[in-house]
């Protein structure tokens, strides 16, 4: 058996990003936070993922992004030639953020919007 994720295994993804929103929202000094699906992916503890940074696990988070971007969650700026997105403290996931204790609630939230 290789040490590769299984990307059919979605949930491991969602819940990288949860993990990651979570972390760089409970950093953050500012009132907003942008990033990329690269830099989002390194802020999170499942070094399977960070290992094996594949275009489609960049698909994937992407995916994410955009559903989430679809409900308002987060801004997606695609001005320039990369993408990036940006969440700010006026969002209802903001708020989710803050007030957890750990990035479950995030994550189930993202399975919600995203399934």
């Amino acid at each position: 058996m290789s040490s590769m994720t299984s990307y059919t295994d979605f949930t491991n993804v969602e819940k990288a990003v949860a993990e990651a929103l979570w972390n760089v929202v409970k950093e953050s000094r500012g009132s907003c936070v942008s990033f990329i699906p690269k830099t989002l992916l390194e802020r999170s503890n499942n070094n399977s993922l960070k290992n094996n940074m594949l275009p489609v696990v960049f698909t994937l988070v992407k995916h994410i992004l955009d559903a989430l971007t679809s409900r308002g969650l987060i801004e997606k700026d695609d001005s320039r030639s990369v993408v990036r997105y940006k969440l700010c403290k006026t969002s209802e996931l903001w708020a989710l953020c803050k007030e957890s204790d750990n990035p479950d609630k995030v994550a189930k939230l993202i399975m919600d919007i995203v399934e």
